[in-house]
């Protein structure tokens, strides 16, 4: 629902915009107080009507074609072809999906028959099986199951990644009072813990064609549109003139290049090929799948050269900071946006974090400072910095005099020495309710989704108030923890090619040193065979057979291994240095 803003609004004057300065743009308002308590910032608090997902509702572009919005960031595009309804992404869960359904069957006063499902990527697909029957076919790129499963199943990054989603989502925020977060970029714990409907593909596109498809019996064009993720592909039926793409929308804000949870690189340049592709078709109805509708062909040019443009101007303008010497913070204060491409536009991500991925993408992470190549430990840095300033001590109440001083400044640098304060200090009480204290200013007066998730979390996270299903979370690597932990469930609906890969991230290596071993595994309720080696800190998994012994497992047997509840040399007494080697809990 909306949040009607109660409090005063400042915004930011024009001469402000008419400065050379950009640098922290997004940081640069002030707090305002919203009608459920939410402390945060203008840009910040009309995010749900700019990007028209403020209620719940079914919209028709055009003729048979319909837009079902408001339950989250993701659109679902409907649309009613000869053969049948086609459905275009499915939402966050099997829940949501149940509801969406509904309220198009409501709007249309009768029942959808869904002849075809088709995903956009790999973000929003948990809701198909409410859409599914058995005459129901489903589309997607050919990459796009190995990326979901990569992000969310039996994977040693799947724990990190949904980590940071919590925390830069606001996922453990209270619902009200200031903490609360003031739009739909930000998701409640549904988004992880509601029953997911996930269908795999039945028909795949091949990587960076253009692809013609006779679907529920009208034509689809496929366009390669690899944007935040590189199995993305965009929709276009020339007999509805429209087009349906995925984050290629310039009127809700500036497209998050880089998101501050992490993902893969996303380079600024496929997304500027990938709109010019579609610019290079002929449309009157643009619907992306986050953001408002373009109902005309003017508007839609106008939407998406503004997304195609910020995303150049960012890559031409990183590289020419770098030609003119820069390293990665030098470019993020460097590079500037004409006023009416930035001006609160910042409500995802922020334009120094997009610049110094680019940056990090094209130079790599060395600047030109020469202490970067070999810094002192994280733990004697911060010892010796502490040791510099008068000690712990000293350091409380340079931060205690930081944070009276209540500007950005002073928050960052409180946050700067809390930072060394706490490397030595885990617990001290003082340091983590400053840190708090700082972080919390900050996340109030950003206009970046990103940035509070991080800031308002952090607070929360050194005051306590963190938790998950009713555990304490007090440190960041337990949640990781606590997300990645790998049970019999996820390993049952997970493909064996994945499971034993994933022997590969629980070598200690120092545990392995000179250590060797191989075997070869064969599934017994499958074809798939695998040769695996430990060697030179390293376990190799081949598709050849080695000259170890042979094991043979079913699926369920091998998840026992994986589990530690088999070990190793109960398969075979030659393979106990796999034991030693791995760090199975």
């Amino acid at each position: 629902m909306y949040k009607k803003i109660i409090g005063s609004t400042l915004l930011l004057s024009t001469s402000l915009f008419a400065t050379a300065e950009q640098y922290n743009l997004s940081l640069n308002y002030q707090p305002i107080t919203l009608s459920d308590g939410t402390i945060t910032t203008p840009p910040a608090a009309t995010v749900d009507s700019d990007w028209d997902v403020a209620t719940k509702k079914v919209t028709q572009i055009t003729e048979g074609v319909y837009r079902i919005s408001g339950w989250g960031i993701g659109n679902i595009i409907a649309v009613h072809a000869p053969e049948g309804w086609i459905i275009i992404d499915s939402g966050d869960s099997l829940t949501v999906a149940k509801e969406q359904r509904a309220a198009l069957e409501a709007m249309l006063n009768e029942k959808v028959d869904v002849t075809a499902i088709l995903y956009t990527h790999s973000h929003y697909v948990w809701g198909s099986a409410a859409w599914h029957s058995e005459n129901t076919t489903i589309y997607a790129h050919e990459w796009m199951e190995k990326h979901l499963l990569a992000d969310n199943g039996v994977s040693a990054l799947s724990g990190n990644f949904n980590a940071r989603a919590v925390i830069q989502f606001g996922m453990l925020h209270p619902a009200q009072g200031p903490d609360a977060f003031p739009n739909q970029l930000g998701f409640s714990i549904d988004k992880l813990s509601d029953e997911k409907g996930y269908l795999s593909p039945d028909i795949t596109f091949t990587h960076n064609e253009i692809e013609t498809h006779q679907i529920a019996g009208t034509e689809v064009i496929v366009l390669p549109s690899p944007t935040d993720v590189t199995d993305s592909v965009a929709y276009f039926f020339p007999e509805k003139s429209l087009m349906v793409t995925n984050a290629i929308n310039g009127d809700g804000g500036i497209f998050n290049l880089y998101t501050l949870r992490g993902d893969r690189y996303r380079d600024p340049i496929r997304l500027v090929d990938a709109a010019d592709l579609v610019l290079s078709y002929d449309f009157d109805y643009h619907v992306d799948i986050h953001g408002a509708a373009n109902t005309t062909r003017e508007s839609s040019i106008k939407s998406i050269q503004a997304f195609r443009d910020s995303m150049q101007l960012i890559h031409d303008q990183t590289i020419r900071a770098i030609n003119l010497g820069n390293d990665a913070q030098g470019a993020a204060e460097f590079v500037y946006f004409p006023v009416e491409m930035r001006k609160d536009k910042e409500t995802y991500g922020q334009i120094e974090s997009h610049v110094k991925q680019v940056y990090n993408g094209v130079v790599g992470w060395n600047g030109w400072d020469i202490y970067d190549i070999n810094p002192m430990r994280s733990s004697d840095f911060a010892e010796t910095y502490l040791a510099s300033l008068g000690g712990v001590e000293g350091a409380i109440q340079m931060v205690q005099s930081s944070n009276k001083k209540q500007s950005i400044k002073g928050w960052q640098w409180s946050l700067y020495l809390t930072s060394q304060i706490l490397e030595v200090e885990p617990e001290n009480a003082d340091a983590k309710q400053l840190r708090a204290d700082a972080a919390r200013a900050l996340g109030q007066r950003t206009s970046s989704a990103n940035a509070r998730g991080f800031y308002i979390s952090e607070a929360l996270l050194h005051e306590g108030k963190l938790n998950l299903g009713g555990q304490p979370i007090d440190h960041y690597q337990a949640l990781s923890q606590l997300l990645g932990a790998i049970d019999a469930e996820k390993l049952a609906n997970s493909p064996i090619e994945y499971n034993v890969d994933y022997l590969r991230y629980l070598v200690d290596t120092r545990a392995a040193e000179g250590l060797r071993a191989q075997f070869n595994l064969k599934m017994s309720d499958s074809d798939a065979v695998f040769g695996i080696e430990l060697r030179n800190g390293i376990i190799q998994v081949s598709s050849s057979l080695n000259a170890g012994v042979v094991v043979t497992l079913s699926h369920e047997q091998w998840t026992e291994v994986v589990l530690g509840n088999t070990s190793f040399n109960q398969l075979d007494s030659t393979l106990a240095n796999f034991d030693t080697a791995l760090t199975i809990n």
